[in-house]
């Protein structure tokens, strides 16, 4: 079962934590890559917010109008907090992200101040059917 979910990730022996998060992400951005490399600074950072969000559309809207609604609705995330965004998105290569929903991104990255260093990564997820799921990653 697929379930939306916000945490903070413990930055006390950090290491592993932080460690598991990055090759996560390594290992699922496949179509728009995001290396370790990109992601060492982590290692740094005060606070790390992970939220996955699957999309739950209602009525005439699309998977990634979705996502940011629940984001909206259940996140409670202060977006004007965090110095430093990642965010993956995911898809079924049967049922693809379109060009209007890779748009909505900017919608995403709107949220937070323009100072905000963001990097973004795509892949693929066989197991989501028709669905899309976004983790966003947030730090200071």
């Amino acid at each position: 079962m697929v379930t939306n979910t916000t945490e903070l990730v413990n930055l006390k022996g950090s290491r592993p934590e932080i460690d598991d998060l990055i090759q996560q992400i390594v290992s699922e951005s496949s179509l728009v890559h995001l290396s370790k490399h990109d992601l060492n600074y982590l290692y740094r950072e005060k606070e790390v917010l992970k939220r996955r969000i699957y999309s739950f559309p209602h009525e005439k809207e699309s998977r990634m109008e979705a996502v940011i609604r629940e984001m909206m609705e259940y996140s409670q995330i202060d977006f004007l907090k965090y110095d430093r965004v990642i965010l993956l998105i995911e898809t079924s290569p049967d049922k693809p992200l379109l060009m209007s929903e890779l748009g909505v991104l900017n919608e995403i990255i709107d949220l937070f101040p323009k100072r905000v260093e963001v990097k973004w990564g795509l892949g693929w997820n066989r197991d989501i059917g028709d669905k899309a799921f976004l983790m966003m990653v947030c730090s200071c």
